[in-house]
């Protein structure tokens, strides 16, 4: 039977929240709003083995976890999957920065075709593949997740970052996809589970606005600032795929639980919704 993807929590988005009331409060608080999972981002000085009392505790599972690209490389790659392991998450994520071409950065996502930006990508991919080989045996999994310069990135040949990696990894190399940055990209979200099926696990469910724009506050399907995810049409396409949970990040209020209960609420109400 088809399940539709479950909600969980990305923990960066209440920062400062955790900072101020403890883990434990942060991760008790979640589940009242109705949360079944959270996706890590730092572990804020617990061990593995406290995780895994705490999210007990609350009754919350791991979805995932944001590392940087560092964290799997050869020498480095078992004692992170038996960390993960220890608190019962299988899902390693490398976000944005960490896979950046030379000559491209946050301010100048725009550089043009280079042999360097085609080779470092092909080896990026090399690496990726001989990660998921080495998380696979070790029962994890390694991602990739997106902010909008994968999209405006482009190899010598006209192909994108994104198309390029995931043409070139193993479907074992997992896609969570950030749809609000993919659509502030002005590249359609839902079209990327077609064309990249059952890679995904996880899904960023996030709303992007205008820096400049103090009304935009992040909660999901706010009107006003931002930059246009249809959700429906991502929900059906990502509960057509498969994916199993969607990960609210909320980049805004990050001292409070506002954004994410707000959130929560949009998802409850759109037929996607499990």
């Amino acid at each position: 039977m088809k399940r539709n993807p479950r909600p969980a929590l990305q923990l960066y988005s209440i920062r400062d929240y955790i900072a101020a009331n403890g883990l434990p409060r942060a991760l008790e608080e979640i589940a009242k709003l109705g949360y079944e999972g959270v996706e890590f981002a730092g572990y804020w000085g617990f061990s593995a083995p406290e995780l895994a009392k705490m999210l007990a505790e609350s009754g919350l599972v791991a979805c995932g976890t944001h590392l940087d690209r560092s964290a799997f490389a050869p020498d480095k790659v078992a004692a992170t999957c038996d960390f993960e392991r220890a608190y019962d998450n299988t899902l390693l994520v490398c976000p944005g920065g960490g896979n950046m071409p030379p000559g491209v950065d946050w301010g100048h996502p725009d550089a043009p075709p280079s042999a360097e930006i085609d080779d470092f990508v092909k080896r990026l991919c090399d690496d990726y593949n001989r990660a998921a080989a080495d998380c696979a045996s070790r029962g994890c999994r390694v991602g990739l997740h997106n902010h909008a310069w994968e999209f405006s990135v482009r190899m010598t040949d006209g192909t994108t970052f994104w198309d390029y990696f995931f043409r070139n990894t193993d479907p074992a190399v997992a896609m969570e996809q950030d749809v609000g940055w993919t659509a502030a990209a002005g590249v359609d979200p839902a079209a990327q589970y077609r064309a990249y099926p059952h890679r995904s696990p996880t899904l960023h469910a996030k709303e992007n606005g205008r820096d400049d724009d103090p009304t935009f506050d992040a909660i999901l399907g706010r009107p006003g600032a931002s930059l246009g995810v249809d959700w429906d049409a991502v929900l059906a396409a990502a509960s057509a795929d498969g994916v199993e949970w969607l990960v609210v990040e909320c980049e805004k209020h990050c001292d409070g639980l506002s954004s994410a209960a707000g959130s929560i609420e949009f998802l409850r109400a759109r037929p996607g919704y499990r």
